[in-house]
């Protein structure tokens, strides 16, 4: 999406820390939405507008259809509910291309056969993606939905309602993007929600979607096809992120990041400890060297392309990293730490890890207190996996300094 924000704040002589402070958002959020690595939710734009006295059509725009679009006469209104503010621009144009689709076909209703054409039709996201490899055609899915339930009448009402079915879909989208620790809806979680939709459909024995029953007609496995959505989906790095945030908007609170509420992250008295042990041995070797700087507590690491990484523990090597700073590094650290508490979900942890050796990190470091293991991802794609007796050796970072994984766990008194 096209915004003008960097051009008003300048305007007003402002710097990405003072708008940050005025909407109550951290300066990584503004620079992310300068740049265009991040759609502002609804209520963060319309906020980022009044305080600019300026209408939120001259703020944002895109060459595509957006949030901010005006409606046309077949369009008259947006799915009344409240999860709405959470749809990325593709996700909203998907919405609107379904309701165009119902239009076309003469029906006064959306359900998910109108969806599933919006998710083709869109083009440009993870489902039209999927869906493209997996062989599916606009034009074949248009001929299979009249199949299955032909033409009607004409539109004879200016609402343009959703079916029951699709309703659910929408709720099932902010189930997946919860679960992907994200706030936005986008549509890889529309696509998702239209396959779990169906498993609910297929437990409770009340027969499956039109949406799906053309899938299955174009020869598409679905199983596979969630696998496939699930694989390019990115992930949050926190799973309460969305939850949260959605509460807030029902309150009518500013929404914050996800940096923001990574910092609060829970942890349990085994994890606690096993990360001060890891730091001692760590630091014991780093400081009289004076090889860099061992950094714990959760710092946030801010990117130059808006990214966030919020490690357990952290290295940096000396010559990155010569003084530090008060607040937080703008760099990515060599060595990225996770250690996993009673709360964690490994799955999210392990996708955390790997997302952080994209951006740019060394080597990334998962410990499992639990399994008492110890996963090692590095930057040329190989994973080890360190047990009991094994002994942990970071050459590449820290030549000559070894640990025995078993020397990490709680002793016994």
């Amino acid at each position: 999406m096209q915004n003008r924000i960097r051009v008003v704040r300048t305007e007003r002589q402002w710097s990405q820390a003072q708008l940050a402070d005025y909407l109550g958002v951290s300066r990584q959020t503004i620079n992310a939405l300068e740049v265009g690595k991040y759609d502002p939710s609804l209520p963060l734009a319309l906020k980022i507008a009044q305080l600019f006295n300026t209408p939120v059509e001259t703020l944002f725009s895109a060459e595509e259809e957006t949030m901010f679009s005006q409606q046309s006469p077949f369009n008259p209104s947006l799915p009344d509910t409240p999860i709405f503010p959470r749809f990325t621009p593709r996700a909203v144009k998907v919405i609107k291309l379904a309701q165009k689709e119902s239009h076309r076909l003469g029906h006064n209703f959306v359900g998910t056969e109108q969806i599933l054409v919006g998710l083709i039709d869109e083009g440009t996201g993870i489902a039209a993606h999927v869906l493209k490899e997996a062989g599916i055609t606009l034009k074949a899915t248009r001929i299979e939905i009249e199949k299955i339930i032909g033409r009607g009448h004409g539109v004879k009402t200016v609402a343009m309602p959703f079916a029951p079915r699709a309703k659910l879909v929408l709720d099932c989208a902010a189930q997946s993007a919860d679960e992907l620790g994200h706030f936005y809806i986008d549509t890889e979680n529309l696509l998702l929600g239209l396959l779990r939709v169906n498993e609910l459909d297929r437990r409770g024995g009340t027969g499956e979607g039109v949406a799906v029953r053309v899938l299955q007609n174009l020869g598409v496995n679905l199983e596979v096809l969630g696998q496939q959505v699930l694989q390019l989906a990115p992930r949050g790095s926190d799973l309460a992120i969305a939850t949260r945030l959605q509460s807030q908007i029902h309150s009518s609170k500013q929404v914050p990041d996800q940096s923001e509420s990574s910092k609060n992250v829970t942890t349990d008295f085994v994890s606690a400890e096993v990360a001060a042990r890891f730091c001692s041995f760590l630091f014991t070797w780093v400081e009289p060297r004076r090889l860099g700087r061992v950094i714990g507590n959760r710092t946030e690491f801010r990117l130059s392309d808006g990214n966030v990484l919020t490690p357990c523990l952290s290295f940096v090597a000396a010559d990155c990293l010569k003084r530090v700073p008060r607040i937080y590094p703008e760099l990515v650290p060599d060595l990225f730490v996770e250690i996993k508490s009673a709360f964690d979900q490994l799955l999210l942890l392990q996708e955390k890890v790997q997302e952080a050796i994209s951006l740019g990190v060394k080597v990334g470091l998962l410990i499992d207190p639990d399994e008492q293991t110890i996963t090692v991802y590095r930057s040329d794609s190989t994973l080890t996996l360190l047990q009991g007796n094994d002994v942990l050796a970071l050459p590449e970072l820290l030549p000559g300094w070894e640990l025995t994984v078993s020397d990490l766990w709680s002793p016994i008194f």
